[in-house]
Order: C-alpha cells, then structure tokens, then sequence
C-alpha cells in the first residue's frame, strides 16, 4: 500500500485587535484577539482536532498562542518556538497603516512593491528573515514522520511560499493570506502547494452579530 505524502498545514493566526484596527503588529508578541478572531480560533479548531497531526507548532506570540489555544485547548502540548515570529518590522510597529500613508506614502508603496529596497530602523533583513523561516519548515517542521500544523503570521507563510514557488523577495506581499486560514503544503520529493488560505471552516452563518460563535 503506498502511503500519502506527508503535509504541513500553515496556519494564519486568527484576527487580532491590531488587525481589526489596521495597525502594523510585527513583533509585537503581547497583541491579543479581538472578539471576530477568538470566533475564529473556535472554528478553526474544530478543523484542526479532525486532522490527523503528529504535532502542532506555533509562534510565540500572543495572538498565535492565543489562537492555538482557543482552538485546541489549554492542555494541547503546543511546541512554541520564536523562530516563526513574525517578520519585525522595528519603527512601523504599532503604527496605523492610514498614519504610515500620510507620513511617507512613496516608502509605505514601496513597501508593498518592491520590499528589498526598503530599510526600516530595528527592522529585520528580508533574506535573514526567509533563511530563518525556511530552516525551519526544513528542519523541525518536516523531521517527522507524520503531518503537523504550524501556527504563525502572514509574513512567514508568504515567505515560505516565496522559497517553494521559487519566487523572488519582492514578491512577498504577492499573497491575500486572510487571518485563521490554512494553507496547505505537501512534502512530496520537494515541497508543494496544495491550498493557499483556506478558510472555509469559517462559515460565515456560525458567527453573531457580537463576534462570537452562535448557537449550532
């Protein structure tokens, strides 16, 4: 019997208030949900329990913890590790994306366009930050002999995805990765894309008005 090849769900965590407010979180590890993504985590949750994974990553961050711990419980033996951190982003953090148009909209665009050309005080370096990324994925991530989930940022899997697709740097921003989707890679004599930033889990209908799961 020939055996599937094995996968790793990336997993983008779900909405944080930072998100919901368009501020730019980067580093910044002690950003918590807001009441859209705690539903979210929820619902991703029930996705997550039916897979069967050998082990579950996540980012040291609080909204991935977060999100980890909202859609698997307390006591899930999540192994957190800071090498899939986000992307730091040093004197933009904490910023709003309208207040950064207004103060420098030529940098704020190339950003977005063309983001190796762009240097950013206590910001991280774009190639240290895939290397990172990708040591990663290639080491713990794919060493085991089953499926895991890794629970992160959107700048992670984009930079992952720019690695596999043999994508240059300035096309990290090329992806909508929307918050608690998976994104599905499956190892398979090289890593390959097999769904980018599922998120049907996250029925619409399952959600209040207030943010929270209505009654099923």
């Amino acid at each position: 019997m020939v055996s599937s090849p094995r996968k790793i769900y990336l997993v983008r965590h779900a909405e944080s208030a930072w998100n919901s407010e368009r501020r730019v979180q980067g580093t910044a590890l002690q950003v918590a949900l807001s009441p859209t993504g705690r539903a979210q985590a929820r619902l991703l949750g029930r996705r997550l329990k039916a897979l069967p994974l050998e082990a579950v990553y996540s980012s040291d961050a609080g909204r991935t913890l977060e999100t980890a711990r909202l859609a698997l419980g307390e006591d899930f033996p999540l192994r957190v590790s800071e090498e899939i951190r986000e992307l730091s982003l040093g004197e933009w953090e904490g910023k709003l994306i309208s207040d950064l148009r207004d103060e420098d909209p030529e940098k704020l665009e190339a950003w977005y366009r063309k983001p190796s050309t762009v240097r950013l005080e206590g910001g991280e370096d774009l190639v240290r930050f895939r290397k990172r990324v990708v040591s990663f994925m290639d080491g713990k991530a794919a060493s085991g002999a089953g499926d895991v989930a890794v629970i992160t940022h959107g700048g992670v899997i984009c930079i992952y995805l720019t690695h596999i697709l043999g994508m240059h740097l300035d096309d990290l921003w090329s992806f909508s990765l929307p918050n608690a989707s998976i994104t599905t890679v499956v190892l398979d004599f090289k890593p390959r894309l097999r769904s980018f930033g599922d998120t049907s889990h996250l029925d619409a209908s399952a959600l209040g008005l207030d943010g929270m799961p209505a009654p099923l």
